[in-house]
């Protein structure tokens, strides 16, 4: 059976593993080999022991230092070891290393583009695993990241440019031949995309394959604090933009109008017991471990999410719009796609928390919201999570069949 590889290089939280996790079961099953290469080993350690998978540290460098936030994607790698070519021979030799230890036969990509890189300079194939923001689309430059901006295109071509050179250095050190423009790095054996095009964070990405979403890897029912007409789920992060606002908002909630249940992973117990208790005269609880998504979307009215795609989707699934506060980049992006479909509302990071109390009365309420939540669901109706992964096994068996032909 094959030796197959998940990289997961930049980002954070459950939902890289938590979205890969049902895939490799499924693997494991049928006999192949799954060896996890993650960013954050503390994060594997909350959901892989209890699967009797082990993990290894992805190679990775701190943040530098650049003017200014990034524009593009090419002005993202060169803030994470793509300006200085020793920088990434060193890190992409770490992944060939990798690649070699586990004796890799398949690549599945969770915004890793330096596993990318190392599999292309040992010819491995590599399918990609994750949403929009992890592939920019085939243009050159990468498309500007801040559309509300004014990005000139020399400033979009010099990042590629410089990100560029030092990927075709690594790979002439390899003798390997150099990429044409830097997206090229994202021509892969399978690049289909895990959501949906309504939702891609690049909104001028062109056609494109798309899988859709799979089902969340662990969840529990979710247990409501009363039987309130008005349900409310939040998942929050306590780094989440707006949090301690949000808690505040969602708790005046529940004294009036809904019961809440908040999922927020890390919070401390003192800020718990400020929100939820007898005491309290509210109708709000935590939960402490993740909730069944599809379950608590067709039981609630509305979300309240740091944009958690995986969140949200279930939400938009069920026909449910979303109040959406996005922390970082990719966040936004995606929340911006949600709210320009008129099923959702974005509170952005740098906008002032005093309007959230309106904000969730709007994603509970207005009936232009809900309608477009609606149709968003009705488009998706036939829609089975369960077929997608299905469909990814088979293509990941197929990719393997392709690579050892190609080796004999």
């Amino acid at each position: 059976m094959a030796s197959i590889l998940y990289a997961w290089e930049f980002g954070a939280n459950l939902g890289h593993i938590g979205t890969f996790l049902p895939v490799a079961r499924e693997l494991r099953r049928r006999g192949h080999r799954v060896h996890w290469v993650v960013t954050h080993p503390h994060q594997a350690a909350r959901l892989l022991p209890r699967e009797n998978f082990a993990w290894l540290q992805a190679p990775t460098l701190p943040e530098a230092r650049r003017d200014g936030p990034p524009l593009n994607y090419a002005d993202i790698l060169l803030r994470f070891g793509y300006a200085n070519e020793h920088d990434l021979l060193g890190l992409t030799v770490a992944w060939r290393e990798l690649l070699r230890l586990t004796a890799a036969e398949l690549v599945l990509a969770d915004h890793a583009p330096t596993a990318i890189l190392a599999a292309r300079s040992l010819h491995i194939p590599v399918m990609l695993f994750g949403g929009g923001f992890f592939a920019p689309p085939q243009l050159n430059p990468t498309p500007n990241m801040r559309p509300w901006l004014e990005v000139s295109a020399e400033a979009l071509r010099r990042a590629d440019a410089l990100a560029l050179s030092r990927v075709n250095a690594v790979l002439a050190s390899f003798g390997k031949t150099p990429l044409s423009y830097l997206a090229e790095l994202f021509r892969v054996a399978e690049d289909a995309l895990l959501t949906f095009p309504e939702l891609d964070h690049y909104a001028d990405r062109g056609p494109a394959n798309y899988w859709g979403t799979l089902p969340a890897a662990v969840a529990s029912p979710p247990q409501w604090p009363s039987d309130h007409a008005i349900r409310v789920f939040a998942y929050l992060r306590p780094e989440s933009a707006h949090f301690a606002a949000a808690l505040q908002a969602l708790q005046e909630l529940s004294r009036r109008d809904a019961a809440v249940l908040v999922f927020a992973p890390g919070i401390d117990e003192a800020q718990r017991a400020r929100h939820a208790g007898p005491q309290l005269s509210s109708q709000l609880s935590f939960t402490r471990e993740p909730v069944d998504l599809n379950q608590v979307a067709r039981q609630a009215h509305a979300a309240v999410t740091y944009a958690s795609p995986a969140a949200t989707i279930a939400f938009l699934l069920a026909g449910k719009p979303a109040l959406m506060m996005p922390g970082h980049l990719e966040q936004y992006l995606f929340a911006k796609r949600v709210e320009d479909m008129g099923a959702g509302r974005l509170l952005s990071p740098e906008l002032a928390a005093q309007d959230l109390p309106h904000l969730l009365q709007q994603v509970l309420h207005d009936p232009e919201l809900r309608a477009n939540a609606a149709a968003f669901a009705r488009k998706y109706a036939h829609f089975d999570q369960t077929q997608v992964q299905t469909h990814i096994v088979a293509r990941i068996e197929a990719l393997v069949g392709s690579y050892e032909k190609e080796s004999r």
